[in-house]
């Protein structure tokens, strides 16, 4: 979900910016609409009889933005250094992310639509502050935070591929062994692997790196196998997961053929986006649309449940849908505009700045010596033969001694 950037050619992919916001909306009608939530009061079946069987498939939302955030962190990585791919990537999420955290608590205070305060209680809001949360067994303040794990590991992922240098070769191997490697885990059992790996998300980030890669450098053999391969995994993905977890959270099943229509249809849209002259649209509006999507992905789901509460007595339910949507978005624009577009560079420049510093430092340090080094003591000279006896007889013999002697001493060297 970060910003599309520059494509790689200098030009900015407006389409993808439009395509981002589209799983954005997609990922806003499912939870306010397509899955059974504590706004109305009931379940979304029975207030959306017609657009609640459409709705429910917005839930694959996020996998959509995986498959771009594939393209798009793997665009913004490539060229740069780490410090400065790790500074874009904290610059571009934390200061949205931190105003979201708190927006989000301040209502679940006044307006406790979820008992989130009474299982996480203050410390744990806190520490949802960190992004980091999932690891400490921490749950989020809103749903909605978890995709954000899932990509922070993508992150670190590629900063490491990152220290090695990014080229097209150990990206092929990256989309081979990360999804394979990350499926036998899982099936292994090994959970500490397997979370690291995130096997039920890698095919999507896969396929929009290999994207990307036909984008730089065309499409070839290994480029085609691979991404065959991992729209295999991501097929499984949807039937061994995708449709068990809509039973679960949305309270209602979807068809494995509709999600197998659905996965083509987003990656044929990433494609038209980014691989054909639709890349090349200039329409300024859709910049505008992919800059909220961020922001609006994070402020909608309780916020919007809450005013939803607050409406749903009073308010036809499609009015109430038009006014928290309208609302959502607004919140966006403040965020975006207020926090987003001023802080975002500054906290971009510090990071990169001090990171800077410790890389240049490192070698520096690992050269220097932890403590002064004893004086090696200089080597002794040989001590001068002694005269030979001036006696005729013996006179021979001894400079012969004399001779092998130095030629056997051992001389020390430094």
């Amino acid at each position: 979900m970060g910003n599309a950037g520059p494509a790689a050619d200098g030009g900015r992919l407006r389409a993808l910016d439009g395509l981002r916001f589209v799983a954005a909306a997609a990922v806003v009608a499912f939870h306010f609409t397509g899955r059974d939530n504590p706004g109305w009061g009931g379940s979304v079946r029975e207030v959306f009889p017609t657009l609640s069987r459409l709705t429910v498939y917005g839930g694959f939302g996020p996998y959509l933005f995986f498959m771009i955030s594939g393209f798009v962190v793997l665009m913004s990585a490539w060229g740069r250094s780490v410090p400065s791919f790790v500074a874009s990537r904290v610059g571009r999420l934390y200061p949205a992310y931190w105003v979201a955290v708190v927006l989000t608590a301040l209502v679940l205070w006044v307006a406790p639509v979820v008992p989130k305060w009474q299982e996480l209680g203050l410390p744990g809001i806190a520490l949802n502050l960190t992004m980091v949360q999932s690891a400490f067994g921490v749950g989020h303040v809103d749903g909605v935070f978890w995709t954000l794990w899932v990509e922070l590991k993508f992150y670190v992922l590629l900063a490491l591929l990152g220290l090695a240098g990014i080229t097209r070769a150990r990206l092929l191997l990256l989309c081979l062994l990360w999804p394979v490697l990350g499926a036998m885990a899982a099936q292994s059992g090994s959970t500490l692997v397997a979370a690291l790996l995130e096997p039920t998300y890698a095919p999507f980030f896969c396929i929009g790196m290999l994207l990307f890669l036909v984008r730089r450098y065309g499409l070839d053999l290994p480029t085609g196998l691979l991404l065959g391969l991992n729209v295999l995994g991501a097929l499984w993905v949807c039937r061994a997961h995708y449709v068990p977890w809509s039973v679960a959270v949305a309270g209602a099943g979807v068809s494995m053929r509709a999600l197998t229509v659905l996965l083509f249809l987003c990656i044929g849209a990433l494609v038209a986006a980014t691989l054909t002259p639709l890349a090349r649209l200039d329409w300024r509006w859709l910049t505008t649309a992919g800059a909220l999507t961020y922001p609006l992905y994070l402020v909608h789901e309780v916020p919007g449940w809450a005013l939803i509460q607050q409406l749903a007595p009073v308010l036809p339910a499609y009015v109430v849908l038009a006014v928290v949507t309208a609302a959502a978005l607004v919140v966006a624009w403040g965020v975006h505009r207020l926090v987003e577009r001023p802080l975002g560079p500054r906290l971009r420049r510090a990071v990169e700045r001090d990171l800077a510093r410790l890389a240049d430092r490192a070698p520096a340090t690992a050269g220097a010596p932890t403590a002064a080094a004893p004086a090696r003591p200089r080597p002794t000279e040989l001590p001068p033969v002694p005269p030979a006896p001036r006696c005729a007889s013996s006179a021979g013999h001894a400079s012969s001694a004399g001779r092998g002697a130095v030629r056997g001493a051992r001389v020390p060297t430094a």
